[in-house]
């Protein structure tokens, strides 16, 4: 197997190549990327967007759990999972 170094590499000459964008809607079909890490990414992302802009942690949760029609434990735990 390839080290990660090289990988990455591999992975970042096509995002030169091409518009990065497509480049990651190709990677999504390709099942390249995780989905779940990808939606935790979102999420812990977007209430930290809210509460910078002044919203209320818990309240920040709770709105993203019904725009996103989950639960509010799938948002409370992406948001306080250590693992990444």
């Amino acid at each position: 197997m390839y080290n990660k170094r090289k990988l990455l590499i591999a992975l970042s000459k096509q995002i030169e190549q091409g518009a990065p964008m497509e480049v990651l809607e190709q990677m999504w079909r390709e099942q390249l990327l995780d989905k779940t890490a990808v939606e935790k990414l979102y999420i812990r992302t977007e209430v930290e967007r809210r509460v910078r802009a002044g919203e209320g942690k818990t309240k920040a949760m709770e709105q993203l759990s019904a725009e996103l029609n989950c639960s509010y434990e799938k948002v409370r735990t992406a948001v306080y999972s250590k693992k990444h």
